[in-house]
């Protein structure tokens, strides 16, 4: 069924969503490829921005790609959730808000701690996204194609729409 959701309720779904997944495919589009990595979500702000740390000479934290295109895609088959996320890329300098985002789990890629020099924050501004939540379980999904395919309709999906964060 297409639910959509517009503004706070929209902000509350996208956090929901990814928070629970927490790793994405950070996917760029650069010299006409694709090129996808794995992140870590830090935090979904309150504006529906999404935060990860990255390292300063990585090609993510390098600064000519401040407000560069990228979509974000997020994946739990296990619950039949999807997430689609897209926005632009930013370097933010913000010590109080590394502060806020840093965990113990980080200290794994920055051994020198929040102090690290190369720890730098990329905030991904959100100007859309999409979703796709059926949160039925695997035997309801399987009999929904079953009864699909034994009756030539289409399965019910579950919940999909847009989320306009405007």
């Amino acid at each position: 069924m297409e639910k959509d959701f517009e503004n706070k309720e929209a902000i509350k779904k996208l956090k929901s969503l990814a928070e629970d997944i927490r790793f994405c495919m950070y996917t760029t589009y650069k010299n006409d490829r694709i090129e996808s990595r794995p992140m870590t979500t830090q935090q979904i702000d309150e504006q529906g921005n999404v935060w990860f740390f990255t390292n300063r000479n990585s090609e993510l934290g390098d600064t000519s790609n401040h407000g560069e295109g990228v979509t974000l895609i997020y994946a739990d088959p296990k619950n039949n959730t999807y997430l689609s996320i897209s926005g632009n890329a930013e370097l933010v300098n913000d010590e109080q808000k590394k502060d806020e985002l840093w965990n113990i789990m980080s200290k794994a890629w920055f051994p020198e701690g929040k102090e690290d020099p190369d720890l730098v924050l990329l905030r991904v501004i959100t100007e859309e996204a999409a979703y796709w939540d059926a949160t039925s379980s695997k035997m309801v999904v399987f009999f929904s194609m079953l009864k699909a395919v034994l009756t030539g309709t289409t399965p019910e999906g579950g919940d999909h729409g847009k989320l306009n964060l405007a």
